[in-house]
């Protein structure tokens, strides 16, 4: 607990929307840690660690898992941590382009978004690698009057905007590394939304940084999230796992620099947070359990957004 009272010290008391959210569905047919959660149309996509995806439908929002099937990146150090659907389809394909953030810091393919593309034939799944966005592990940005990222960056596709956004930290954001809220800074990158036809594989240096915006650090143990129109929506902690890290949102407007939206769930979800999507003005938030427990992972809806 010292942790979280050194860091309120630190910042401004915070602003908190109150919101009781809702569980909308728990999920049938988990097998691993639940992670990454993407919706195109009314079919649900929820990754698992490791690369395996479970699919439901939206709109029914009964639970029920309507297919299963690994993506072609599918491997260990995969984390799948956050999904992303972009504004392309490959020719053949039924959903638009999967961005897949790895999320495992350490890992060689931590810095990699894999690019998959789904096609659904006759009931069955399947994913295809289309491409590799590779990031540069912040080579000569600070040299350029950017700042650098510790690891562990998360690809947030703005479809409104057609941009590719990635948000990390500059230390990592676990009470073990950052003692103190001052200590550390979340950070914002805009890039390009490299096309398919980029190629197989697309490098993205500081030059092709196109704005960097930073954000207080307030909350800790990042998770995963989206963006739409210049807002980031993200999700932290580690629910009931953890004391010092509950469960939140924050809403960061790159426009404007500032946290428009700060949400405090450590009384009702008290599951992990893994990920999280906007649909019709909701935010739906992906959490995490134990598969062979009683309390099993669920999909919340938790507020809408003005």
């Amino acid at each position: 607990m010292l942790w979280i009272v050194t860091a309120f010290l630190c910042v401004a008391a915070p602003c908190f929307s109150q919101t009781t959210p809702e569980v909308l569905f728990e999920k049938q047919g988990c097998e691993r840690p639940q992670q990454g959660m993407a919706l195109s149309g009314r079919t649900l996509f929820s990754l698992e660690d490791g690369g395996k995806v479970n699919v439901y439908d939206f709109r029914k929002a009964d639970g029920k898992c309507i297919g299963s099937f690994f993506l072609a990146s599918a491997r260990k150090d995969n984390h799948a941590n956050n999904a992303e659907f972009g504004i392309e389809k490959k020719k053949g394909a039924t959903f638009p382009l999967l961005y897949v953030t790895v999320g495992k810091p350490g890992s060689e393919i931590d810095w990699i978004c894999f690019v998959e593309s789904i096609r659904k034939k006759g009931g069955c799944f399947q994913s295809e690698l289309v491409q590799k966005i590779i990031l540069d592990q912040c080579q000569g940005w600070e040299e350029k009057g950017f700042r650098a990222i510790f690891g562990a960056p998360s690809f947030l596709v703005d479809r409104e905007r057609k941009h590719l956004w990635v948000f990390s930290a500059i230390k990592r954001t676990t009470p073990k590394v950052t003692k103190s809220f001052d200590e550390n800074l979340y950070v914002a990158t805009r890039f390009r939304l490299p096309a398919l036809s980029e190629g197989p594989e697309v490098r993205l240096g500081v030059n092709d940084i196109q704005e960097q915006v930073t954000f207080p650090f307030d909350i800790g143990f990042t998770q995963a999230g989206c963006v739409s129109d210049g807002k980031i929506y993200y999700c932290f902690g580690l629910g009931n796992r953890s004391k010092s890290c509950p469960a939140g949102i924050r809403i960061y407007d790159t426009d404007s620099g500032e946290i428009t939206g700060r949400y405090d769930l450590k009384e009702t979800v008290l599951q992990e947070p893994e990920d999280l999507f906007l649909s019709g003005g909701w935010l739906y938030l992906n959490t995490n359990a134990v598969p062979a427990a009683e309390i099993v992972p669920k999909v919340w809806r938790i507020d809408r957004v003005k």
